[in-house]
């Protein structure tokens, strides 16, 4: 990939032969009638097996070289990493006996400088790497834009590779095959969800394996990568799919390889597991993690309701855009009836279970901004802050409601029972909540068909952290994220249809705090409602 301040990373020799195998990049099999493409080729860690492969088929068809000066194209901005691509290629044509001056003429060929994204590029019939992972805050604004211009997959906030992947199916032939070893984030988040449409809608996906911890590159990276093929063909229901374990390798490729062209039953060996399993489809997000939670995930999805289908309202905790002026420990700052009792997460977390906090609320019921010459006390109070709060990009927007929290206040919320979840944590952690109005460190759920300690006692068990875990973006440290976009993608038996033992138990274990009791009657209700 690119250069160490571009985010590069190399690829480890044996993950390139794998991914070559894959494909079907192999001697033997017409290749130098072929064209493949290399879109981020670094110091050629991709390219010097290709051109071994090449050089072993023209060898072994007793060929002239300059047969294959249109087999190959490799991409990269950056002019040093080209030299060293350059070097490295052309030593190992010269190592498989092609004279000196056609291995230059060849190489020279092969490599350009140019962006991929931009560049014309001829069809092909391969594309393989590993294409640079940049934050979407990185990439320059004026090339970010033209990327949103021209590509059918890619907005402002898509991180690099994804441009990679939707430019790459543009140039594939009919029937071409796609295999890049890269982040598997565009799976499961929002900004990957035109890239999941469109692969979809026109390709192929049939082979993911997930190798989160292994190691695949030159040097720890904190990326979760998936090697992840694509043919440009029509979409078929099921895919291939190996998840493998931290010590994978070089022999496990091996086999892999061979499951991947011949097995179709599941393959369990002691460094990977491998499983035929159904694809989303359109946008919809992909299940990740071992075979046995990909296809609970997938017969819960195919089976049961998600949570909203199940009579579950979900949603998150007022955001203010300057809580240091909108919340207080001070009770009569403002008029009493702008003062609004608030459940702040980080207390509750920290055990400080006593601490009281307020919302100054500058809202009405009927969803307005009150009038300030109402309340003498809180425009006192807001006046005193005016500078502050109207440098907001909020009150930007809108200078007449340079008093506004970012979110409106549901008053509502202050007379149903809750449960709270927070944001980030290792365990779904519910808790039960009346007359506190949340924060927006966490979510709410709330419903008018589950008794809420029943739903409580479902929510901590592990069968909702396996959802997330399979469908949710991961972080760094193994900490989930339960968000509304991820707790509205878990599915559960209907409340109705769970048998009253089993909701006693819930509830019981949710009063408790005793996850081990949740997860028994989880299990069961899940296998009551499951065929």
């Amino acid at each position: 990939m690119r250069t160490e301040q571009l985010g590069v990373v190399y690829t480890q020799s044996w993950v390139v032969n794998f991914i070559l195998d894959i494909v079907g990049f192999v001697p033997g099999s017409g290749i130098t009638k072929k064209i493949i493409i290399e879109p981020s080729c670094g110091k050629g860690v991709f390219l010097t097996s290709i051109a071994e492969r090449l050089a072993d088929e023209v060898l072994a068809l007793s060929c002239e070289w300059d047969q294959i000066s249109h087999a190959v194209r490799a991409y990269d901005i950056d002019s040093k990493s080209l030299k060293d691509a350059k070097n490295n290629v052309m030593q190992t044509l010269v190592q498989k006996g092609c004279p000196t001056k056609i291995a230059e003429k060849l190489t020279n060929q092969w490599i350009v400088q140019g962006d991929f994204i931009l560049e014309v590029v001829p069809a092909s019939d391969f594309i393989v790497g590993n294409p640079p992972y940049v934050r979407a805050t990185e990439i320059n604004l004026e090339k970010r834009a033209e990327y949103v211009k021209r590509l059918h997959s890619v907005t402002n906030g898509c991180d690099l590779y994804v441009s990679f992947y939707d430019r790459a199916i543009d140039t594939l032939k009919k029937g071409g095959v796609l295999c890049f070893i890269c982040a598997d984030r565009w799976l499961q988040n929002q900004y990957g969800r035109r890239l999941r449409k469109r692969i979809n809608d026109e390709c192929n996906l049939t082979n993911l394996i997930r190798m989160h911890d292994v190691d695949v590159f030159d040097k720890k990276v904190s990326t979760y990568p998936a090697i992840t093929t694509i043919r440009k063909d029509a979409s078929t229901k099921q895919l291939r799919f190996v998840n493998c374990f931290p010590n994978f390798n070089k022999e496990d490729a091996s086999a892999v390889v061979r499951w991947l062209n011949n097995e179709p039953r599941k393959f369990i060996q002691k460094n990977f597991e491998a499983a035929i399993i159904n694809k989303p489809t359109g946008a919809d997000i992909y299940p990740l993690g071992s075979h046995e939670l990909v296809d609970f995930i997938s017969k819960a999805q195919m089976q049961l309701p998600n949570l909203e289908e199940a009579g579950v309202n979900v949603g998150i905790g007022i955001a203010t855009g300057c809580d240091e002026i909108f919340l207080t420990e001070i009770e009569d700052i403002v008029e009493r009836d702008r003062m609004l009792p608030i459940f702040y997460f980080r207390d509750y977390r920290k055990g400080l279970l006593s601490r009281r906090r307020w919302l100054i609320n500058p809202w009405q019921n009927d969803g307005q901004l009150v009038d300030l010459e109402r309340y003498p006390k809180l425009r006192s109070y807001f006046e005193s802050h005016k500078e502050r709060l109207k440098q907001r990009h909020v009150a930007q927007k809108n200078k007449v409601a340079w008093y506004r929290t970012i979110d409106k206040i549901f008053p509502e919320l202050m007379k149903r029972n809750l449960l709270l979840l927070p944001d980030i944590a290792s365990t779904p952690q519910p808790l039960l909540s009346f007359g506190l109005y949340p924060h927006h460190n966490c979510y709410w759920l709330a419903s008018d068909e589950w008794d809420l300690s029943t739903l409580g006692g479902l929510i901590m068990a592990d069968t909702t952290k396996r959802f997330i875990e399979a469908l949710g973006v991961k972080m760094r440290g193994g900490t989930l994220r339960f968000q509304a976009q991820y707790l509205r993608l878990v599915h559960l038996p209907k409340y109705d249809n769970i048998s009253e033992e089993i909701k006693i138990g819930l509830s019981k274990a949710f009063q408790a705090k005793d996850v081990t009791s949740a997860n028994y009657y989880a299990e069961a209700a899940y296998k009551e409602a499951l065929n």
